[in-house]
């Protein structure tokens, strides 16, 4: 008896050093290794998808902002952007990831086509001619949409934060060395296996530029998958004089694409003077935009 309770013993000892050794964290080197190559995955499987974004942001008072007119006269519908304020503000946009001519870097690219549930335009046909039959003025159009997408925002805010996969860019292995990384903790409520890892951005140039180029220097919290180095969880701190701003992604994997595809984007912004600016979007209706070899658009819808 004294031998079987001392084999028994002996087992739950090494049941036990086995679990220990289980749990013992991953390193931080590990991570960023598999956090960098799963990056590149992502920015090649996204790079040739469009998302619909529901957008709806809301102020402490009313702000400059954007208001669309329409109208049909004998024509088809046609509709006028005029300065106005609010303090509410929803939109429906395209957002994806394009490669502007003469750039070597995929920008986000948002195409606001309804505004407080009003139609400013068609959906697909400008992607269309934008950048499947892309002309010599492409660029300028590209900017003067962006610009245009910018002026609906609450405040008239032309903000580049207000991205889903920007806290992607911080694990590029070629923007690593800019910042300072910690290993935190397990969080099980983002998911198995998913560690926490702190930043704070070091080095200049910054990833984000403030009023008048000024660097701005991010932290915040990253959520990484050990087994893939995949990104479930962003959070991007900015303070500056005028204005602190937080944005929180959260992503979902989705098996047709491969990659875990954004799915909500929580913006908190507060300016000096007290004012709070809200937002939240999300993100569906997936779908790739791409062309074939006689150059017709192929529209393959992925839902998640």
């Amino acid at each position: 008896m004294r031998r079987l309770l001392l084999a028994l013993l002996g087992v739950v000892l090494v049941m036990t050093g086995a679990r220990a050794q289980q749990a013992e964290p991953p390193t931080l080197p590990l991570l960023l290794g598999r956090a960098a190559w799963y990056v590149d995955d992502f920015l090649a499987k996204f790079s040739n998808v469009v998302a619909e974004e529901r957008y709806i942001q809301d102020s402490t008072i009313p702000l400059p902002t954007g208001l669309t007119v329409t109208g049909r006269g004998a024509g088809p519908l046609a509709s006028a952007m005029l300065l106005g304020t609010a303090a509410h503000r929803e939109m429906k946009s395209d957002f994806l990831f394009v490669s502007l001519q003469g750039s070597f870097e995929w920008v986000p690219f948002r195409d606001v086509f309804e505004v407080d549930a009003i139609p400013i335009r068609d959906r697909e046909e400008r992607l269309t001619k934008l950048f499947l039959q892309p002309s010599a003025d492409s660029t300028q159009q590209a900017e003067r949409i962006r610009t245009e997408a910018a002026r609906y925002n609450l405040g008239s805010m032309k903000r580049t934060i207000n991205n889903p996969v920007i806290g992607l860019a911080i694990l590029q292995a070629d923007f690593q060395q800019r910042f300072r990384f910690s290993l935190g903790r397990l969080d099980p409520l983002v998911g198995p296996g998913v560690w926490v890892i702190e930043y704070k951005e070091t080095g200049r140039p910054t990833l984000i530029l403030g009023q008048a180029g000024i660097d701005l220097f991010a932290e915040g919290r990253l959520w990484i998958e050990e087994e893939t180095g995949r990104l479930l969880k962003t959070e991007i701190l900015l303070i500056q004089p005028s204005l602190r701003g937080l944005v929180t992604t959260s992503f979902q994997f989705d098996e047709r694409l491969g990659i875990a595809v954004p799915t909500e984007m929580v913006e908190q912004y507060i300016t000096n003077n007290g004012t709070q600016v809200t937002a939240r979007a999300t993100y569906d209706r997936f779908r790739r935009f791409d062309v074939n070899t006689e150059e017709q658009l192929k529209r393959d819808p992925v839902r998640q």
